[in-house]
């Protein structure tokens, strides 16, 4: 099947057929879009990889400084110019302010500060940051200025696309690792507990309006369960998302959130679970088959890229198993090309989406 987008219709080719759909009675579980990871995320200084590069062979094959030389555009950007419909924000929870206002590995670095001019970093509030004293460069140093333009961008596109956003609740930081690091003034994780999920909700509802955030009591209806929604109606239609966030969940003591009863989020969990409707198998290579057998009844969360690997060796292999497994988000650290590394970059030829066969 090829596939085309014409506004706000879709014309499918098969065979020598023409069949024109009106794209807003197609579900959502059939459209599948672009989103970014680490969305909020600047590159990290030079001096700073500089400097970790020198330690490579002491921090491990998994801490490998190459993994994080990379960054994204402000929100408002990526939305416009390159069609994506998906982030993720690292949430750190930082109930008294304070927790992350220095950025410790400078303090090994000529000239560069330690501390941001300013107060955003010592209020309460969330934090919005990849690894805390290590790659700490971010678009937005808080939640709320993060939701604040997201807000700013939807309230001039209302009928927009619904944006799914991955909210990763951070659980651990090199100081959590590390006892002499944690001397060296690093600054450990706060854990998430039941209030600090309660606080993420309040602060997300007193920005976004009630009609901008899709719940999954607004997914559930009178239904016993998300699972039970799908199979008496299937997914909502992309009309009746249109101009929402829709929250999704992860990272850390998540499982203290399936207490509450009317949540602001949905969460990733496993298909058995009846109020899961959303999936991550961020290997499509090695997930291909399945995400084909689960993509019908749940939306499915891949990656197409993984720490620059595959910018760095040009390397399509992960994207092109993504497009074959159906998922309905793809995450990509490259909407842009890097031209330091290659010409690598993900998107969609005809389109900001793609339609998938039912």
């Amino acid at each position: 099947m090829m596939r085309f987008l014409v506004f706000s219709w879709c014309i499918f080719i098969v065979g020598n057929a023409y069949v024109q759909l009106p794209i807003d009675s197609i579900p959502i579980n059939q459209i599948r879009i672009i989103a970014s990871h680490n969305s909020y995320k600047k590159k990290p200084h030079p001096k700073v990889l500089r400097f970790l590069k020198k330690f490579q062979d002491k921090l491990g094959d998994q801490n490998n400084p190459d993994f994080i030389d990379y960054g994204h555009l402000p929100f408002s950007e990526q939305f416009d110019n390159y069609g994506i419909r998906g982030i993720e924000l690292d949430v750190n929870y930082d109930p008294k302010g304070g927790q992350y206002k220095r950025r410790r590995v400078n303090l090994f670095l000529f000239g560069q500060r330690q501390r941001l001019k300013g107060k955003a970093l010592k209020k309460p509030g969330f934090k919005i940051l990849h690894i805390s004293d290590v790659d700490f460069e971010t678009n937005y140093l808080t939640l709320k200025s993060a939701l604040e333009a997201l807000k700013s961008w939807s309230d001039l596109h209302p009928d927009h696309f619904p944006i799914y956003i991955n909210l990763e609740a951070k659980g651990s930081h090199p100081a959590d690792e590390s006892k002499a690091l944690k001397r060296l003034g690093f600054k450990k994780c706060i854990p998430f507990d039941r209030r600090a999920f309660l606080d993420l909700e309040q602060e997300i509802s007193a920005t976004l309006s009630p009609d901008q955030i899709f719940k999954p009591s607004d997914f559930k209806k009178s239904y016993s369960s998300l699972q039970e929604r799908v199979l008496a109606e299937g997914w909502p239609l992309l009309e009746e998302v249109r101009g929402t966030f829709i929250f999704i969940l992860e990272g850390n003591n998540k499982h203290l959130y399936r207490t509450f009863e009317r949540p602001l989020f949905f969460q990733y969990g496993n298909q058995s679970d009846a109020n899961t409707v959303f999936l991550l198998r961020n290997n499509p290579i090695a997930s291909e088959r399945e995400i084909r057998e689960l993509n019908s009844e749940f939306i499915v969360r891949t990656r197409s890229d993984a720490g620059s690997v595959e910018s760095r060796s040009n390397n399509y292999d992960t994207w092109n198993a993504a497009l074959r497994s159906g998922a309905q988000i793809i995450s990509t650290d490259y909407y842009k090309a890097d031209e330091r590394w290659s010409s690598y970059k993900i998107g969609f030829k005809n389109g900001f989406f793609e339609l998938l066969r039912p």
